[in-house]
């Protein structure tokens, strides 16, 4: 059974294109949700973009395992030129500081060794 991560783009600009494992999956355009369905397992969630001039955003990968038929629902948005991706709960997963590991969704676990 496949899982689900959903996408929203909270910018009213800016489109972002989601990787998963380094292979481009998606584009979200402003103020969209998108949702990808996915195999249960483990991979490396990032996430690229550019501002109103053309100038790349940058964004901290996460690590994210998904269980079977699980949803997870991520929130993406840029401010100075770095992407943030927060759960549902407003936590930011790819801070730069610090260290977050634990589950965001039933099912659904980030580990993010923050350096």
């Amino acid at each position: 059974m496949a899982s689900k991560i959903i996408f929203s783009n909270l910018s009213r600009n800016d489109d972002y294109t989601i990787l998963l494992n380094g292979q481009i999956r998606d584009t979200i355009l402003p103020l969209k949700t998108n949702t990808i369905d996915v195999e249960p397992g483990e991979y490396e969630l990032d996430v690229k973009g550019s501002n109103e001039e053309g100038l790349p955003s940058m964004c901290k990968p996460i690590q994210v395992k998904i269980g079977d038929g699980k949803t997870v629902h991520l929130k993406i948005v840029a401010q100075h030129f770095a992407i943030g991706i927060f759960d549902e709960k407003g936590t930011q997963l790819n801070e730069k500081h610090g260290f977050l590991c634990g589950y965001v969704a039933d099912g659904v676990h980030i580990d993010n060794p923050i350096s």
